[in-house]
């Protein structure tokens, strides 16, 4: 004990015993230990310390300016070199290149922004814009749909639509006619919003949502709240239980905004300046020291150290040398922490706690409850859910790595956390992770992940540098989807070795079994995928042109190929002409015929392209001349009744009329169908009389399908698509008032409609 304390309890007991316990002179002893110490009249040593502190201070001060001098320095040369050696030129390509290696991006992105004039606009206002407009620019590329803008004085926030403009010149100047949808908005303030004036598909996010912040919707949200929430109880509207933190996640998440992912603070120091104080909760917080301003690198360095705490769980990188593929370097064991819940009634109870508290392991694939590993636990239905890696269990470390629900569960004794191991295989990771362990760095950028499945074959269209890696990059294919059997990989273009767009190939893995069954359009083909074209990216394409068509319409697939406009159409009550002049196409054709039970609507051919157009039109005027140009569809016999009798009361076929013309023309063959529209020329000549005004027919749509550049001015390709068009029907096409246009990622599909045919 120390000696003053222990001379005060000496004086209580003096005092409770009436001042007999002490004598005077140890009274006077004890006294003289609490007397300040004596010093000298002209306070020498004083003076001499306290110079001696100053100076050390000084000392100390100057060291430590230097320092840090020395320090911001390094980091702005440093920052201004990478910024110079890595810049992004304002491509989104060369952006999204820089993020390819990361395993997650934030679904919501919150940055820390300053104004540097002391809220008092102007050119401090105009550079706050031009920093919101940069970062939501890169947002849009790497694909981060949600971006909160917190500034303290709220300036920003009177400035909405000029700000708004930023933005969207901006975005404008990374994607040109392809910008994103943007939401610009700020609490209790009219939402401004913009559409993007071209398609954005291929983008990394099609709308990104902005929303601005400032120190009013922090603190004050949660009083509000809390208001509110007093109202509403002593209005028994609702209950003190019905208050959960649920509830307040909920209606602050909606007034204010949902938790963000990351908050980056754009800031030279550690400072949060009033920030929403709710959101806080569960947020990751990335700071560099020393910045001043908005850096791409400091971004990129947040969105990278993000990542970190997940990384353990990706595949070791081994570069392979194409050989062979060896599946036993993906095994890996990850020590993690488990919460054992004890009682299995409460194990939904804290998978949710921890799920709110993001306290649980969040990896896709993985399934965040196991069985107990201890026998006598798993019988009686016991689990563990596993946690996150910064979370440490017993024994290992202190509980300051453990959130709220798992400290509150331990103390309960209703969960303890324990040591456990996590073990991945081959068969947990995906093709692209998988790929991206195997192949060189330098070919990370374009991993071949696009390919076409058709039935049981998997077909690749592997370019040149990754020829290598063919056999290993098939193997991987074939073990990530089940159902493929045969992998192969085309060797030339589509059409060089044939006129019927078929191709030659190599197997890669498994049998040279091309005989495969697709099913599309509620229809089954069945054909030798290596003697017809097939095509699965053009399902889309086959259901919008087959939509477009109505029961009782007669169409023309003047180049059919196995039916998949035909048969589909044929399903829905469409009358079908189809040809090819491809045996095996027509030979699989008749085959789908008979299999889907459309004998009725389709009528198959193999005739020129060419003389196919004329016959159609002169077919259907003859069935109707001679009178057959009835169709019976005989009438579905109930369920039971007798084939002899046909029930008690037969139901008569229905009797569908073949129309006099035809409604439609479908052409899709790109390479040379428009080639072929020179045969519609005079093709009704000496039949006006079939169509408006003397009937309400009207002359045939016909759908054709040419390959076009992946150009961006759609105009321009117009132009050249009307231009060749018009030299076939020698009748000029003027664009779109003619003809409509549907871009697809391969073909541009040119629907011409109402060109003269009466030539």
């Amino acid at each position: 004990m120390a000696v003053a304390a222990q001379a005060t309890d000496i004086f209580r007991q003096d005092a409770k015993s009436q001042h007999s316990a002490v004598t005077p002179a140890e009274r006077e002893r004890l006294l003289a230990i609490e007397e300040p110490t004596s010093y000298s009249r002209l306070g020498v040593r004083t003076f001499f310390r306290n110079q001696l502190y100053a100076l050390v201070f000084a000392i100390i001060h100057t060291l430590f300016s230097v320092y840090i001098r020395f320090r911001q320095a390094y980091h702005a040369v440093k920052d201004r070199v990478l910024a110079i050696l890595y810049y992004h030129h304002r491509t989104p390509e060369l952006i999204q290149k820089d993020v390819k290696g990361l395993s997650r991006l934030p679904e919501h992105l919150s940055v820390i922004l300053r104004l540097e004039d002391g809220a008092k606009g102007g050119a401090g206002l105009e550079t706050l814009a031009d920093e919101i407009a940069e970062i939501a620019a890169w947002c849009a590329c790497v694909g981060i749909p949600v971006l909160s803008i917190y500034e303290q004085s709220g300036m920003i926030k009177q400035h909405l639509p000029t700000t708004h403009r930023t933005v969207m010149r901006k975005l404008s100047s990374y994607f040109g006619p392809q910008t994103p949808a943007l939401t610009f908005r700020a609490p209790h303030v009219p939402s401004i919003e913009s559409e993007s004036p071209a398609s954005t598909e291929g983008l990394a996010v099609q709308r990104i949502s902005i929303l601005l912040l400032s120190e009013e919707d922090g603190k004050d949200s949660i009083v509000d709240l809390t208001k509110t929430l007093a109202e509403m109880s002593q209005r028994l509207k609702i209950s003190s239980n019905d208050i959960s933190i649920e509830l307040v996640n909920a209606e602050i998440s909606e007034n204010v905004m949902s938790d963000p992912d990351l908050l980056i603070l754009f800031t030279p120091t550690v400072e949060l300046a009033g920030y929403p104080p709710w959101q806080l909760r569960l947020t990751e917080i990335f700071h560099v020291e020393d910045n001043h301003g908005v850096g791409y690198q400091v971004f990129l360095r947040a969105l990278s150290c993000s990542t970190e705490a997940m990384s353990i769980f990706r595949p070791s990188i081994v570069r392979t040398s194409g050989a062979a593929l060896d599946r036993a370097i993906f095994n890996k064991t990850i020590p993690v922490a488990a919460a054992r819940v004890f009682e299995p009634k409460n194990i939904n109870k804290y998978v949710k706690a921890l799920q709110s508290s993001r306290d649980i392991v969040g990896l896709d694939r993985l399934k965040p409850t196991i069985l107990d590993p201890d026998s006598s636990y798993a019988r009686k239905g016991g689990k563990c859910i596993l946690l996150r890696p910064q979370i440490k269990p017993e024994g290992i470390s202190n509980p300051s790595t453990w959130g709220k629900p798992v400290l509150e569960g331990v103390a309960a004794k209703e969960i303890e956390v324990l040591a456990h191991e996590v073990k991945l295989d081959y068969d947990y990771y995906s093709y692209a992770e998988v790929m991206q362990a195997l192949l060189p760095e330098d070919m990370l950028d374009e991993i071949p992940s696009g390919f076409a499945v058709v039935g049981h074959v998997a077909h690749l269209n592997i370019r040149d540098q990754y020829l290598p890696y063919k056999h290993i990059i098939a193997e991987v294919v074939k073990d990530k989807n089940p159902s493929i059997k045969t992998v192969i990989n085309k060797i030339d273009t589509v059409g060089e070795q044939s006129e019927f767009r078929t191709f030659d190939y190599e197997v890669l893995l498994g049998e040279d079994n091309m005989n495969v069954e697709v099913i599309e359009g509620g229809c089954t083909f069945e054909f030798d995928f290596s003697k017809v074209y097939w095509n699965p990216r053009l399902e889309t394409e086959h259901k919008r042109l087959i939509g477009i068509f109505k029961p009782g319409e007669v169409v023309c697939d003047v180049m059919a190929g196995i039916g998949p406009f035909a048969l589909p159409a044929a399903k829905k009550g469409v009358l079908v002409f189809a040809n090819d002049l491809n045996p095996e196409s027509f030979q699989y054709l008749q085959k789908g015929i008979i299999r889907n039970k459309v004998e009725k609507f389709v009528r198959p051919y193999k005739q020129d392209g060419h003389h196919f157009i004329g016959y159609t039109v002169n077919e259907l005027i003859h069935l109707n001349v001679v009178d057959a140009n009835i169709i019976e569809i005989p009438a579905k016999r109930k369920f039971g009744a007798s084939e002899s009798t046909g029930g008690a009361n037969p139901q008569p076929p229905t009797l569908i009329t073949i129309p006099k013309t035809v409604n439609h023309f479908v052409m899709n063959l790109p390479a040379s169908a428009i080639e072929f529209l020179h045969a519609f020329c005079g093709v009704y000549r000496g039949h006006e009389n079939l169509f408006k005004p003397h009937t309400n027919a009207r002359l045939p749509l016909v759908h054709v399908h040419c390959f076009s550049t992946k150009s961006a001015d759609n105009a321009r390709e117009a132009i050249d698509i009307c231009q060749r068009i018009s030299k076939q029907l020698e009748y000029e096409i003027k664009g779109a008032t003619s003809f409509q246009c549907q871009v697809t990622t391969i073909i541009r599909t040119q629907v011409l409609q109402n060109y003269p045919a009466l030539k």
